[in-house]
């Protein structure tokens, strides 16, 4: 009978959730001789469906918190990017010779915050934040599903992630549509974001657009976050046998937080696209043309703060779900 490790199970999970989801759902808990779970398969219907079901309603639900919970970092990110875009920001430079210049200046995060604050008041952090949780709760439970069955179809973790990301860009890009629009303040409401993009732009608006800058950022996303999260979980000094119960909050965090720095010029793209309908291949360019190579990076700090606390929730949340389910 094939046995998996408790952290096999961890990972597995991380990973098809968006970064953060449990894999082995078809799978009952035993104690070994030294007092570690063990996970084994079961051929019992009774069994397998419950264990399935908790596993995915506990992932589904303890990733919509956790998107709520750092929903105002992703929310400063978005502001950030689309700077990039509009070149909002202005500086009149006059020269010594009375030579007036105009230089576009990218605001820091500070700001960014100051400025929300000020124009929209706290709500201005959450704009989006229903259809991303309820978006976000759909796509974890899908990207768990997709993962599960590639895991059991004999193929290994990498490849496993690499498939689910591919899988859930196509349900992450309408959600990241309407959030990106709804963060830099377009719409009032969500339901008037989804009416107008449809009656401007079709389905196509809501479906497509920015997929292909979202299909470049999810696939090596997911393959990076599993590999960090492996030699994170396997070191002697952030393992599960150092940290315990821990571990999967500490080393989901870091390679969370990490796995969305190689990616970040993609998601710069993406949010662009997003904001303005235009094609990646000309947000590419006038982003370069603008600002250079610094343009990609813009929102990075935000990012960075809002994987590691999104992952953190989503851990916490997860486990005393999957207790109580």
């Amino acid at each position: 009978m094939r046995q998996h490790n408790g952290r096999n199970r961890i990972i597995s999970f991380c990973i098809s959730c968006t970064l953060v989801n449990h894999t082995n759902a078809w799978a009952g808990t035993r104690t070994s001789a030294a007092g570690r779970r063990t996970y084994r398969s079961t051929s019992k219907l009774n069994s397998l469906v419950p264990e399935a079901a908790a596993s995915i309603l506990a992932g589904s639900i303890a990733g919509a918190m956790g998107v709520g919970v750092a929903f105002p970092l992703d929310t400063l990110k978005t502001k950030q990017q689309v700077e990039a875009e509009k070149c909002s920001r202005i500086e009149y430079v006059l020269s010594p010779a009375g030579t007036v210049t105009i230089r576009a200046v990218t605001s820091n995060l500070f700001t960014t915050i100051v400025d929300t604050w000020n124009d929209e008041g706290p709500g201005g952090f959450y704009g989006g934040v229903r259809t991303s949780m309820a978006g976000q709760a759909v796509i974890k439970a899908t990207a768990f599903g997709v993962n599960n069955a590639v895991l059991h179809a004999g193929h290994d973790l990498a490849t496993a992630a690499a498939t689910a990301g591919l899988a859930t860009a196509f349900l992450a890009c309408p959600v990241d549509r309407i959030k990106v629009l709804m963060q830099t303040g377009s719409f009032d409401t969500e339901s008037e974001c989804v009416r107008s993009v449809l009656r401007t732009e079709g389905a196509s608006g809501l479906l497509t657009t920015g997929l292909v800058p979202t299909l470049f950022r999810e696939v090596p996303a997911y393959a990076l976050y599993f590999y960090l999260y492996g030699r994170l979980a396997a070191s002697s000094l952030l393992g599960t046998d150092v940290l315990g119960a821990m571990a999967p909050l500490v080393d989901g965090a870091l390679a969370g937080a990490a796995c969305v720095v190689p990616v970040h010029p993609v998601d710069v793209v993406k949010t662009i696209v997003q904001h303005s309908g235009a094609d990646w291949r000309e947000v590419v360019r006038e982003v370069y043309e603008r600002q250079g190579p610094k343009g990609f990076w813009e929102g990075l700090s935000p990012r960075v703060g809002r994987a590691a606390v999104n992952h953190s929730v989503t851990f916490a949340a997860y486990e005393a779900l999957l207790h109580t389910l």
